[in-house]
Protein backbone atom coordinates (compact mmCIF):
# COMPACT_ATOMS: atom_id res chain seq x y z
CA UNK A 1 0.00 0.00 0.00
CA UNK A 2 1.72 3.54 -0.70
CA UNK A 3 0.86 6.60 1.06
CA UNK A 4 0.59 9.83 -0.45
CA UNK A 5 3.44 11.97 1.13
CA UNK A 6 1.23 15.07 1.05
CA UNK A 7 -1.76 13.22 2.94
CA UNK A 8 0.63 11.82 5.47
CA UNK A 9 1.68 15.80 5.78
CA UNK A 10 -1.73 16.81 6.10
CA UNK A 11 -2.28 14.39 9.00
CA UNK A 12 0.42 14.69 11.28
CA UNK A 13 -0.06 18.47 10.87
CA UNK A 14 -3.90 18.38 11.89
CA UNK A 15 -2.95 15.88 14.97
CA UNK A 16 -1.02 19.07 15.98
CA UNK A 17 -3.25 21.21 15.89
CA UNK A 18 -6.04 19.06 17.87
CA UNK A 19 -2.99 17.90 20.17
CA UNK A 20 -2.19 21.91 20.99
CA UNK A 21 -6.19 22.97 21.14
CA UNK A 22 -6.56 20.20 24.16
CA UNK A 23 -3.62 21.84 25.69
CA UNK A 24 -4.87 24.46 28.54
CA UNK A 25 -4.29 27.78 28.07
CA UNK A 26 -1.06 29.69 29.89
CA UNK A 27 -2.75 31.61 32.96
CA UNK A 28 -1.45 34.75 32.52
CA UNK A 29 -2.03 37.83 35.35
CA UNK A 30 -0.49 40.80 36.41
CA UNK A 31 -0.49 43.36 39.43
CA UNK A 32 -3.04 45.19 37.66
CA UNK A 33 -5.19 42.52 36.57
CA UNK A 34 -7.31 41.00 39.68
CA UNK A 35 -7.52 37.50 39.78
CA UNK A 36 -10.20 35.54 42.62
CA UNK A 37 -9.07 35.22 45.93
CA UNK A 38 -10.49 31.81 47.61
CA UNK A 39 -13.58 33.92 48.53
CA UNK A 40 -14.40 35.26 45.10
CA UNK A 41 -13.20 38.48 45.81
CA UNK A 42 -10.24 40.17 43.81
CA UNK A 43 -6.29 39.90 44.75
CA UNK A 44 -3.31 41.49 43.12
CA UNK A 45 -0.22 39.53 42.36
CA UNK A 46 3.31 40.40 41.92
CA UNK A 47 5.44 38.34 40.26
CA UNK A 48 9.25 38.44 40.27
CA UNK A 49 9.76 41.03 37.74
CA UNK A 50 9.47 43.93 40.14
CA UNK A 51 8.99 47.55 38.70
CA UNK A 52 10.63 50.13 40.35
CA UNK A 53 8.25 51.54 43.12
CA UNK A 54 7.66 55.00 41.20
CA UNK A 55 5.52 53.02 38.12
CA UNK A 56 3.05 51.92 40.86
CA UNK A 57 1.18 54.66 39.92
CA UNK A 58 1.01 58.48 40.91
CA UNK A 59 -0.82 59.68 44.14
CA UNK A 60 -4.25 58.21 43.92
CA UNK A 61 -7.63 58.75 46.07
CA UNK A 62 -8.47 56.17 48.28
CA UNK A 63 -4.62 55.89 48.65
CA UNK A 64 -3.24 55.70 52.51
CA UNK A 65 -1.43 58.21 53.17
CA UNK A 66 -0.12 57.04 56.46
CA UNK A 67 -0.21 53.06 56.59
CA UNK A 68 0.17 51.28 59.44
CA UNK A 69 2.26 47.67 59.27
CA UNK A 70 0.55 44.82 61.24
CA UNK A 71 2.55 41.95 60.84
CA UNK A 72 2.55 38.61 61.22
CA UNK A 73 5.44 35.88 61.22
CA UNK A 74 3.84 32.75 60.53
CA UNK A 75 5.46 29.15 60.87
CA UNK A 76 7.75 27.39 62.74
CA UNK A 77 11.07 28.56 61.16
CA UNK A 78 10.67 32.27 62.19
CA UNK A 79 11.83 30.54 65.65
CA UNK A 80 15.43 30.66 63.95
CA UNK A 81 17.63 33.06 65.54
CA UNK A 82 19.29 33.24 62.53
CA UNK A 83 16.19 35.31 61.24
CA UNK A 84 15.47 37.48 63.74
CA UNK A 85 17.46 40.79 61.76
CA UNK A 86 15.41 39.53 58.82
CA UNK A 87 12.49 39.71 61.29
CA UNK A 88 13.05 43.35 62.16
CA UNK A 89 13.73 44.72 58.52
CA UNK A 90 10.40 43.20 57.34
CA UNK A 91 8.45 44.34 60.68
CA UNK A 92 8.82 47.70 59.80
CA UNK A 93 9.11 48.28 55.79
CA UNK A 94 8.88 51.80 55.47
CA UNK A 95 11.52 52.96 57.91
CA UNK A 96 14.03 50.81 56.29
CA UNK A 97 13.43 52.31 52.91
CA UNK A 98 16.86 53.67 52.71
CA UNK A 99 17.50 53.72 48.34
CA UNK A 100 17.02 57.26 47.40
CA UNK A 101 14.84 56.23 44.67
CA UNK A 102 12.81 54.45 46.76
CA UNK A 103 12.40 57.34 49.25
CA UNK A 104 11.35 59.80 46.05
CA UNK A 105 9.05 56.90 45.00
CA UNK A 106 7.42 56.96 48.11
CA UNK A 107 6.80 60.70 48.42
CA UNK A 108 5.05 60.84 44.72
CA UNK A 109 2.95 58.47 45.81
CA UNK A 110 1.46 60.29 48.65
CA UNK A 111 2.82 58.28 51.75
CA UNK A 112 3.84 61.15 54.10
CA UNK A 113 4.83 59.05 57.16
CA UNK A 114 7.30 56.25 57.13
CA UNK A 115 7.87 56.14 61.11
CA UNK A 116 4.22 54.89 61.99
CA UNK A 117 3.82 52.73 64.69
CA UNK A 118 4.18 48.68 64.12
CA UNK A 119 2.96 45.51 65.68
CA UNK A 120 4.57 42.49 64.93
CA UNK A 121 3.36 38.79 65.97
CA UNK A 122 4.86 35.66 65.81
CA UNK A 123 2.56 32.64 65.43
CA UNK A 124 5.32 29.95 65.12
CA UNK A 125 2.56 27.14 66.40
CA UNK A 126 1.48 27.06 62.57
CA UNK A 127 2.10 23.42 60.80
CA UNK A 128 4.15 23.40 57.94
CA UNK A 129 1.80 22.33 54.47
CA UNK A 130 -0.11 24.44 52.62
CA UNK A 131 -1.53 28.09 53.62
CA UNK A 132 -4.60 29.03 51.26
CA UNK A 133 -5.84 32.77 50.56
CA UNK A 134 -8.92 31.57 53.56
CA UNK A 135 -6.09 30.18 55.86
CA UNK A 136 -4.59 33.97 55.77
CA UNK A 137 -8.06 35.46 56.30
CA UNK A 138 -8.45 33.09 58.84
CA UNK A 139 -5.57 33.53 60.85
CA UNK A 140 -6.66 37.79 60.50
CA UNK A 141 -9.78 37.29 61.81
CA UNK A 142 -8.39 35.08 65.06
CA UNK A 143 -5.67 37.37 65.70
CA UNK A 144 -7.75 40.90 65.81
CA UNK A 145 -10.57 39.07 67.38
CA UNK A 146 -8.30 37.92 70.35
CA UNK A 147 -7.01 41.78 70.28
CA UNK A 148 -3.38 40.43 69.48
CA UNK A 149 -3.48 42.51 66.43
CA UNK A 150 -5.38 46.24 66.72
CA UNK A 151 -8.63 46.22 64.53
CA UNK A 152 -8.92 47.97 61.36
CA UNK A 153 -8.72 51.51 61.14
CA UNK A 154 -8.60 52.97 57.70
CA UNK A 155 -4.97 52.63 58.01
CA UNK A 156 -4.18 49.47 59.40
CA UNK A 157 -2.51 46.94 56.73
CA UNK A 158 -1.83 43.94 57.96
CA UNK A 159 1.21 41.48 56.31
CA UNK A 160 1.52 37.49 56.78
CA UNK A 161 5.33 36.78 56.12
CA UNK A 162 5.37 33.02 55.56
CA UNK A 163 7.91 30.67 56.85
CA UNK A 164 10.10 28.32 54.32
CA UNK A 165 7.90 25.29 55.43
CA UNK A 166 4.34 27.29 54.43
CA UNK A 167 3.60 27.15 50.38
CA UNK A 168 1.05 29.99 49.81
CA UNK A 169 -1.68 29.40 47.15
CA UNK A 170 -4.24 32.14 46.10
CA UNK A 171 -7.07 30.20 44.48
CA UNK A 172 -5.48 28.29 41.08
CA UNK A 173 -2.24 30.17 41.82
CA UNK A 174 0.63 29.25 43.68
CA UNK A 175 4.07 30.63 44.70
CA UNK A 176 6.78 30.71 42.83
CA UNK A 177 5.10 29.55 40.03
CA UNK A 178 2.88 32.64 39.16
CA UNK A 179 3.68 35.04 42.01
CA UNK A 180 6.16 36.11 44.86
CA UNK A 181 3.39 38.34 46.96
CA UNK A 182 -0.20 39.04 46.84
CA UNK A 183 -2.55 41.62 48.37
CA UNK A 184 -6.08 41.61 49.07
CA UNK A 185 -8.68 42.46 50.96
CA UNK A 186 -12.42 41.38 52.92
CA UNK A 187 -14.91 41.99 55.28
CA UNK A 188 -15.48 40.73 58.60
CA UNK A 189 -17.81 41.92 60.99
CA UNK A 190 -18.47 45.03 58.97
CA UNK A 191 -14.98 45.82 58.85
CA UNK A 192 -12.82 45.95 55.33
CA UNK A 193 -9.65 44.19 56.08
CA UNK A 194 -6.68 44.95 53.56
CA UNK A 195 -3.69 42.12 53.53
CA UNK A 196 -0.43 41.26 52.07
CA UNK A 197 0.69 37.40 51.85
CA UNK A 198 4.74 37.13 51.29
CA UNK A 199 5.99 33.77 51.00
CA UNK A 200 8.97 33.00 51.88
CA UNK A 201 12.13 33.99 49.82
CA UNK A 202 15.68 32.74 50.61
CA UNK A 203 17.54 36.10 49.38
CA UNK A 204 17.13 38.77 52.12
CA UNK A 205 17.08 41.81 50.26
CA UNK A 206 15.00 40.23 47.53
CA UNK A 207 12.75 39.55 50.27
CA UNK A 208 12.52 43.10 51.55
CA UNK A 209 12.15 44.71 48.10
CA UNK A 210 9.45 42.10 47.66
CA UNK A 211 7.42 42.90 51.05
CA UNK A 212 7.81 46.14 50.16
CA UNK A 213 6.20 46.43 46.91
CA UNK A 214 2.82 44.77 47.93
CA UNK A 215 2.73 46.63 50.65
CA UNK A 216 2.88 50.22 49.36
CA UNK A 217 0.89 48.50 46.24
CA UNK A 218 -1.85 47.87 48.91
CA UNK A 219 -1.66 51.27 50.39
CA UNK A 220 -2.04 52.63 47.37
CA UNK A 221 -4.23 50.84 45.53
CA UNK A 222 -7.99 52.57 45.64
CA UNK A 223 -10.26 51.23 48.23
CA UNK A 224 -12.74 49.71 45.88
CA UNK A 225 -10.74 48.21 43.68
CA UNK A 226 -9.75 45.55 46.34
CA UNK A 227 -12.67 44.54 48.11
Amino acid sequence: MRFDSKLLLLLVAAFAVAAHAQQPKPLIVSEDQPVRNDDGGQAFILDRNLPPLSLLGAARKGAISEPQQLSIFAGRGWSDPKLSDREATLGSLLANASDESQLEALHALGIKNRFGPTINAERTDIDAGVFRDLDAQRLLVTMIDSGTLGRPNGKAIYVIFLDSTLQSTLGALAAGKHYVAYHSSFTASGLNIRYVVVPFESDAPAAYDIALHAFVAAATKPAHLVK
